[in-house]
């Protein structure tokens, strides 16, 4: 049942525009098939995992659910998304643990504030960007 919609940003149909609010970004992302991430009004199209990744990601999650269980902890996979006020980014990650309760950006149910751990499973075709600029984030 769709309540409201609005007419988010459709990067297809504007081409030439090269920076986005995070508004934008999320009515975008909200809408759209593949996942994006955002980095100070840059939009980022994450490609496709594999079922090797996913298997590994599947796994890790079991273990460190497992670790974790009767503990503060809360593990949370890929659905939700790390912001970064100081970069002014939001980013998925295969893995986040935090430490008590979730601090939420603003009045946002699917970005998270305060991870203490993030794990990304590395792949050939993204290792270097997990690597490189989204880990120096």
């Amino acid at each position: 049942m769709v309540i409201a919609q609005t007419n988010p940003p459709n990067l297809a149909s504007d081409a030439t525009k090269t920076s986005f609010t995070p508004d934008e970004y999320r009515a975008m992302e909200e809408t759209a098939e593949e996942r994006h991430e955002y980095c100070n009004g840059e939009i980022i199209a994450m490609p496709g995992g594999s079922e090797v990744h996913s298997a590994i990601a599947c796994n890790l999650l079991i273990h460190l659910g497992f670790l974790l269980r009767d503990t503060d902890f809360r593990l949370y996979n890929s659905d939700l998304r790390v912001w970064i006020p100081e970069y002014n980014c939001g980013t998925y990650t295969d893995l986040m643990v935090v430490n008590g309760e979730p601090e939420f950006h603003g009045s946002r149910t699917d970005e998270i504030l305060n991870p203490l751990l993030i794990v990304e499973v590395l792949s050939p075709s993204t290792e270097a960007y997990d690597r490189g600029e989204k880990f120096r984030k």
